[in-house]
């Protein structure tokens, strides 16, 4: 009885192994065919290579070892994959359900990328225009990423992150990117290096700005919401420049008009920064203060309406801005575009400690006591019937009793630069308080 169940057993073996040895091997044929089909779609200038390629489970996926993949100036490598099979309806771009890569590198004349792990859903390769196909860019619907390092070729930059997710990645697609402990190094001189805790952004174009950084080409931003956050964001070069311990912003754009609300909670910059060596003179180390902007830009007219920026810095004042500028150009007010024009504008600024120091360093560069130099002030002012300047030293006498307004009303728009720099003439050439169209309000 034994000796009938040991044959009978060895026989389903044997049945077994030579049924799974025949399976293998039609699994093996199919896989080649699979594989030779999915060459012919990838386009003439495309090639694919591999050391050793067995089938996933019920022929459904194919992994690989040492893959190549070249298309054009690109090539991908990875020490292991496993593809999809490719679906294809009618005339559309082949779709590969799902890639994974272990140790992935792609390099090409824009630059190069490393990743420890990459898995991919819903992926379309480009597709060159031909008689039979459209031209179809790449596309993904969802990426996972970790232990990024990229290199920018035209920004001579590194850029590198813990891990990255990406949802809707395509030609003027609404993206979605989340990335931890992100770095970017830049070399070209100033060379900065910027870090980022974490980065969120939902609704940019990331193919059409990843398009704009490779190649040069100019970025259009999409119809749309559009949103960013920014968490514990550091700039550095060879000394601190910039920290913020969260940025957040909103905008809305049409055809017509773009709504941006932002905001920069708890910044900090330093001296070293452009455009702020003015700090130690002051006294100041470095600037503390938070930032709000709500401006709508019209689209069509390239006005700007600026409905609020408020900077607040404790050890400083906060000054609140409000106003409509002509030849915006961008909505960027903060970057104070050379072009753009005054059409009115009010400033509200309320001292917390800058006036005193701006008045001591004032009475210092003059080698004069401070009490002289405005007891010299006062006496110039009731000379000269200047009304502007007499409001002005009024108020920096007692800073302290409450805001002071400053109102730009002229009579055709001017160039904001030459209003900023119009307001610090005041003092010696009293006629441009009429010219730039000035008023003053003092508690």
């Amino acid at each position: 009885m034994k000796k009938n169940v040991l044959v009978m057993i060895s026989g389903i073996a044997i049945l077994g192994g030579i049924g799974w040895l025949g399976a293998r091997h039609a699994e093996h044929l199919m896989l080649d065919k699979s594989i030779e089909r999915f060459r012919q779609t990838l386009g003439p200038d495309a090639s694919f290579t591999y050391k050793k390629a067995t089938p996933g489970v019920l022929g459904r996926s194919v992994k690989f070892t040492s893959l190549v993949f070249r298309q054009g100036p690109e090539t991908i490598t990875a020490d292991e994959a496993e593809v999809s099979k490719p679906v294809t309806k009618g005339s559309e771009s082949p779709l590969i359900e799902h890639l994974s890569f272990r140790n992935f590198q792609m390099a090409d004349t824009a630059g190069s990328l490393h990743l420890a792990k990459l898995a991919m859903e819903g992926v379309t390769l480009p597709v060159k225009e031909d008689v039979h196909t459209p031209a179809h860019t790449l596309s993904i619907q969802h990426a996972e990423a970790t232990k990024l390092h990229g290199f920018i070729d035209s920004l001579q930059s590194d850029i590198s992150a813990d891990t990255v997710t990406v949802d809707d990645f395509g030609e003027s697609m609404a993206s979605h990117l989340e990335a931890a402990k992100l770095q970017f190094s830049a070399d070209v001189p100033p060379a900065r290096h910027v870090s980022a805790e974490h980065v969120g952004i939902d609704g940019l174009d990331l193919a059409g700005l990843y398009n704009s950084l490779t190649t040069g080409a100019a970025y259009t931003g999409r119809n749309g919401t559009r949103d960013i956050q920014i968490d514990h964001l550091a700039i550095d070069a060879d000394s601190p420049l910039l920290r913020a311990v969260k940025i957040l912003s909103h905008s809305s754009k049409s055809e017509s008009a773009e709504q941006e609300v932002s905001s920069v909670q708890d910044a900090e910059l330093w001296p070293s920064l452009p455009n702020m060596s003015w700090l130690p003179t002051l006294g100041y180390d470095h600037l503390r203060a938070s930032l709000v902007l709500n401006d709508t830009h019209d689209l069509k007219t390239d006005k700007l309406h600026i409905e609020e920026l408020s900077i607040d810095a404790a050890q400083m004042g906060r000054l609140h801005l409000d106003g409509d500028f002509a030849q915006a150009g961008s909505h960027a007010v903060v970057a104070a575009n050379a072009d753009m024009q005054v059409l009115h504008m009010h400033m509200n600024y309320m001292d917390h400690g800058l006036v005193p120091k701006i008045l001591d360093q004032a009475a210092k560069a003059r080698n004069m006591n401070l009490r002289d130099m405005l007891s010299g002030w006062q006496e110039q002012t009731k000379q000269g019937n200047n009304p502007i300047l007499t409001q002005a030293l009024a108020y920096a006498l007692h800073p302290e009793k409450g805001p002071l307004d400053i109102y730009i009303q002229p009579q055709r728009p001017l160039p904001l630069m030459t209003v900023l720099a119009s307001l610090g003439a005041v003092g010696v050439a009293p006629q441009i308080a009429q010219q730039v169209g000035l008023s003053l309000h003092t508690p």
